[in-house]
């Protein structure tokens, strides 16, 4: 704890889409110093302290039956990277995974094509539906009542307003850059909204 009064202080928490996370990052800090704990911290509301984070990612693609050596080597740099997330300081990660189809079919635009083209797609499984049962479950379960929301995802929005059913405050972090966009019904659903430029560059301390 940061001093001796931090617990009679409100709680706290933020829920963190680390895919969302990392898009957005690209296109605002370049500064190799950027720290995950760090910005949590400033996450945080005034007169609050933040009791838990909670972050969720995906674990790359890796063939049950026959991975290649770039699978595992990705697979394990993943696994090393939530490994490290999940030990700073009040972290908890949820881990989904990523999940490969191929399917035959024509591209489009591709004018005159005399056979089918194999089309591999990778679709992320399991984060969106892990944040949203945490953000419900974080609500109603009274372990705090100022949810910090970092992400853009659409997907959130019944979660969102179940957890203000339930008398938390929703705030959102979002940004939209070039590699992140944030849903225009997430946006309408929450509480109360925060760029993350102004996190970023430190403007005001905490928001």
């Amino acid at each position: 704890l940061s001093d001796g009064f931090a617990a009679e202080r409100p709680r706290a928490v933020s829920l963190i889409d680390g895919g969302w996370l990392e898009n957005a990052r690209r296109g605002l800090v370049s500064d190799p110093r950027w720290d995950l704990q760090s910005f949590v911290d400033r996450l945080v509301p005034k007169h609050h302290w933040r009791f838990r984070s909670y972050y969720f990612d995906a674990l790359p693609f890796k063939d049950r039956n026959n991975p290649t050596s770039h699978q595992l080597k990705r697979y394990g740099e993943k696994e090393d990277e939530l490994r490290t997330i999940d030990r700073l300081e009040r972290f908890t990660v949820r881990r989904g995974y990523c999940k490969q189809t191929v399917v035959a079919g024509y591209l489009g635009g591709g004018g005159f094509q005399e056979k089918l083209t194999k089309v591999v797609t990778i679709e992320q499984k399991m984060v969106d539906v892990l944040l949203a049962v945490e953000l419900t479950r974080i609500a109603w379960s009274k372990e705090a009542l100022h949810i910090g929301l970092v992400g853009g995802d659409g997907d959130y929005v019944a979660a969102v307003r179940a957890a203000r059913d339930a008398g938390a405050i929703v705030r959102l972090f979002h940004i939209k850059t070039a590699t992140s966009a944030v849903a225009p019904e997430l946006l309408a659903a929450v509480d109360e909204r925060v760029d993350l430029a102004l996190v970023e560059v430190g403007l005001g301390g905490r928001l």
